[in-house]
C-alpha cells in the first residue's frame, strides 16, 4: 500500500514537471522567434507571439493550481515542499519570459526597424543561453549547471546601461537607438527571470 502511495505521488509530480517542460518549450520557441526577428526585422509582422503568450499564461495558471492541489493531497514535507513551491515560481518566470519575447517582436513591428545592432543580438543570445541553462539545472536538479548565470546577467545589464548612457548624451534620440534601448530593457528582464530560476536551483540543491 505504501509503495502505491509513493508511486502515485511520483506520478503527480512527474505530471507537474511535464507541464513545466511544455511551458519551457513554448518559452524557447518564443525566444527563437525573437532571434529570427532581431536578425530580420521584416519578419516582425509575421511573428505574432500573442498565441504563445496566452498559452503560457494558461499553463502557468494550471501549474499553480495543480501544484497547490498536490500540496493539499500529499502534504509534502521538507525539500519536496520547497521543490513544488519552486515549480510554481519557475512557471511564473517562464511565463514572463514569453511575455517579454512578445513585447520585443511587438516593439520591432511598431517601430519598423530595418536592422538591429550587433550588441542587441549578443544580449539576446546571452539571455536565451541563460534560460536554457537555468531551466535544465532546475529540472535535472544539478546546481553546477546554474553556476555562471549571474555573470551572464551582469553582461546583459551592462549592455542595457550602456545603451541608456548613449541616449542620455543625445539631444535628439534617433528612433533606432530608442528602440534598441527598449528591446535591451526587455532582454534584461528575460535575463533577470532566468537568474531567478537559477537561484531556485541553488537554493534547493546546495
Amino acid at each position: 500500500m505504501k509503495e502505491d502511495y509513493v508511486a502515485s505521488r511520483e506520478e503527480d509530480l512527474i505530471h507537474l514537471e511535464s507541464m513545466l517542460q511544455r511551458l519551457f518549450k513554448i518559452t524557447i520557441e518564443s525566444l527563437e522567434i525573437v532571434e529570427e526577428t532581431l536578425k530580420n526585422p521584416s519578419l516582425a509582422a509575421e511573428n505574432d507571439l500573442s498565441a504563445n503568450a496566452m498559452l503560457a499564461e494558461h499553463l502557468k495558471d494550471t501549474i499553480h493550481s495543480e501544484a497547490l492541489f498536490f500540496i493539499a493531497k500529499w502534504h509534502p514535507l521538507g525539500r519536496l515542499l520547497l521543490y513544488v513551491e519552486s515549480i510554481i515560481k519557475v512557471s511564473y518566470d517562464l511565463f514572463r519570459i514569453v511575455k517579454y519575447a512578445y513585447e520585443i517582436v511587438l516593439t520591432i513591428n511598431m517601430t519598423s526597424l530595418s536592422n538591429i545592432d550587433e550588441h542587441v543580438l549578443l544580449a539576446a543570445e546571452h539571455a536565451k543561453e541563460m534560460v536554457i541553462r537555468s531551466f535544465e539545472a532546475f529540472l535535472k536538479r544539478v546546481k553546477e549547471k546554474a553556476k555562471g548565470i549571474e555573470e551572464l546577467d551582469a553582461k546583459v545589464d551592462r549592455e542595457y546601461r550602456s545603451c541608456l548612457s548613449r541616449i542620455a548624451s543625445m539631444d535628439k534620440v534617433p528612433k533606432k537607438d530608442a528602440a534598441s534601448c527598449i528591446i535591451l530593457r526587455q532582454i534584461e528582464r528575460i535575463a533577470d527571470h532566468a537568474t531567478y530560476i537559477a537561484r531556485q536551483t541553488l537554493r534547493l540543491f546546495e
